[in-house]
């Protein structure tokens, strides 16, 4: 009998997993649009450029620049010195940074940033990588009341201590003059004092 019992609830298992999950009498799907030609209308407007991609033009060009990490608030910065260029990725959309200088370990070491604007979800994206490390950093923010600063959030792994997803903050102070920073705040400092590494960027005339 127990092994009759067994086998029917097998078999209502088996039969109940290959009808679809119904809700209200209607099988459930992922949400779809309701008017299918309007979902398309939306799609194709969010792939289009637009004011916000307008902003990436102002960062066009080669810059030398000048990297300072703070590992002890009492020491002088460490500097480290090295040359990018800001060109397009796809023109209009996506930029990028390809950087070339002296990394942190003291070896020669290459980085490369993305960045544009995504339409749909209304903000600036980022992703930065580099040859020294194995991960890859993501960040998405907006500009500031002023313009002046692109102000993003992300998070960061720090194997040293070691901290998974740490919050971290990118600033781009200054962006698209001829001279500006990026910064890198460690929000798990604090509520100040929080910059840890800075790169002065400097066009190249």
């Amino acid at each position: 009998m127990q092994s009759a019992t067994l086998s029917a609830v097998l078999v209502s298992i088996a039969l109940t997993s290959s009808v679809p999950w119904m809700q209200d009498g209607k099988r459930f799907t992922h949400p779809l649009p309701k008017d299918a030609d309007g979902g398309m209308a939306r799609w194709i407007e969010t792939c289009k450029a637009g004011p916000p991609h307008e902003r990436l033009r102002e960062l066009l060009g080669s810059y030398d620049t000048v990297m300072r990490i703070r590992m002890d608030p009492s020491q002088p910065p460490m500097e480290l010195k090295g040359s990018g260029e800001f060109s397009w990725l796809t023109e209009g959309k996506w930029l990028q940074l390809k950087w070339a200088g002296t990394m942190m370990n003291g070896k020669p070491g290459t980085t490369l940033w993305l960045l544009g604007y995504d339409n749909f979800k209304e903000r600036y994206v980022a992703t930065m990588v580099d040859s020294m490390q194995t991960c890859m950093n993501s960040a998405s923010g907006h500009f500031d009341a002023s313009g002046d600063n692109l102000i993003l959030w992300g998070t960061i792994d720090e194997p040293a201590t070691p901290e998974q997803d740490k919050q971290v903050r990118y600033i781009y102070r200054g962006f698209g003059k001829d001279a500006f920073v990026f910064e890198i705040h460690d929000m798990m400092i604090g509520e100040s004092n929080t910059k840890v590494v800075e790169i002065a960027f400097t066009r190249k005339k």
